[in-house]
């Protein structure tokens, strides 16, 4: 082959090349290019949400509810000694007056016999020195009348001087005996007094050797044994009656138009049991609580089978007149944060953060009073995972 038309071969064939490595880096730059370009998936949460209506419900107001005893009255000792006798357990049922234990009296009873001869000593001594303050009295009068003759026999010169004096010093001498007899009647009189006072407190103390139920009730907080010995005002336990029973309620002002005294009421117990126990309001605070802001009330529940105990929770619920119409939702559509409520809107595939106010609690909704407008898409899973402006998908409705 001719040298020049070689060449021309080789130059043809590293132009060739030259445009094949053109364009290859011209579509590596085109792919990078379109790949830097490109948007990045999105995930997606999947929710169910709800569509937010008013609905008719029952126009009522219910709060949280402790139950406590009617009355309440504490067992204690009215003097001290040894147990030799209980009579209760915790549960039973008293009556008013029902001897609950027994003290030991063989003391109280020795100290009666003494206390008694003390007595009937001191009455014995009154009764000899009134005796004696009869002829005391007696001679009073007599020396009296013979100093009143005496004087008046002086005045006509019968008799001297001396004699006068000598009836004036008998006189004197029978009146500082009479106020001598007198005293002396007033202490044992005194004495008598106090035996009787002590007398009546050992027969005192003897009976309240029986330490009896202030009140009828059932028992509880039973703390004593027998052996033990305990002194004055020691508790031993507590009488609760339960019939009436109250159920006690913390009523915001806002609220106190349906608690009102005499309004009815109805209670259920926080074990899910349907059981409805009515009653009526009996007291209403006069004054709100300082730190909570709200009236503690009391209602009024009939408990004659015991079925309800102090110290258990519930709801109490006062109804209204008629029905209203409300925008109520699920309870689980619901959050909760530093004491705000909130939900998240469903708009156009993202969840947006909703403040809200809450109303009403229903049995698995509650009420919206400000937040959420009828027609809204609302989120009500997931609620505690999703943040503000996640991507969602809803899968039901």
């Amino acid at each position: 082959m001719p040298k020049k038309k070689l060449l021309y071969v080789i130059a043809g064939g590293i132009a060739l090349v030259v445009v094949i490595a053109a364009a290859g880096k011209m579509i590596s730059s085109a792919k990078t290019a379109q790949e830097a370009n490109a948007i990045p998936s999105i995930k997606e949460t999947a929710v169910n949400v709800v569509i937010a209506k008013k609905s008719a419900v029952e126009s009522s107001v219910s709060f949280n509810a402790s139950l406590e005893a009617s009355e309440e009255g504490l067992v204690s000792a009215k003097t001290p000694g040894k147990i030799i006798q209980i009579f209760f357990e915790n549960g039973k049922s008293v009556s008013q007056g029902e001897v609950l234990a027994k003290l030991d009296e063989t003391d109280i009873r020795n100290n009666i016999k003494t206390s008694q001869a003390q007595l009937n000593a001191a009455k014995s001594q009154l009764a000899s020195s009134q005796v004696g303050l009869q002829k005391i009295q007696a001679n009073l009068e007599n020396t009296q009348r013979s100093y009143d003759r005496t004087k008046a026999m002086y005045e006509q010169q019968i008799v001297s001087k001396a004699d006068l004096e000598n009836a004036e010093v008998a006189l004197k001498v029978a009146l500082a005996d009479m106020e001598s007899a007198k005293a002396g009647i007033d202490a044992q009189k005194a004495n008598l007094q106090t035996a009787e006072t002590s007398l009546s407190i050992l027969n005192d103390s003897l009976k309240n050797t029986s330490i009896t139920a202030p009140i009828s009730g059932v028992m509880s907080g039973k703390n004593i044994a027998i052996g033990q010995y305990i002194n004055t005002g020691t508790v031993i336990g507590t009488v609760q009656n339960a019939d009436p029973i109250y159920a006690v309620i913390d009523v915001a002002e806002s609220d106190l138009s349906y608690v009102k005294k005499g309004a009815a009421a109805s209670f259920q117990l926080s074990d899910g049991s349907e059981t409805k126990y009515n009653g009526t309001v009996e007291i209403v605070g006069g004054a709100a609580d300082p730190v909570s802001r709200r009236f503690q009330c009391k209602i009024k529940l009939d408990n004659p089978k015991g079925a309800l105990k102090p110290g258990v929770f519930g709801r109490v619920r006062f109804a209204a007149d008629g029905n209203k119409q409300v925008i109520s939702l699920p309870v689980k559509a619901l959050g909760e944060s530093e004491g705000s409520y909130y939900v998240f809107l469903n708009e156009n595939g993202t969840a947006k953060k909703q403040s809200v106010t809450v109303g009403k609690l229903f049995q698995d909704s509650v009420e919206i009073t400000s937040g959420v407008e009828e027609g809204n898409s609302i989120v009500c899973t997931n609620v505690g995972t999703l943040q503000d402006g996640d991507a969602i998908r809803a899968v039901a409705e």
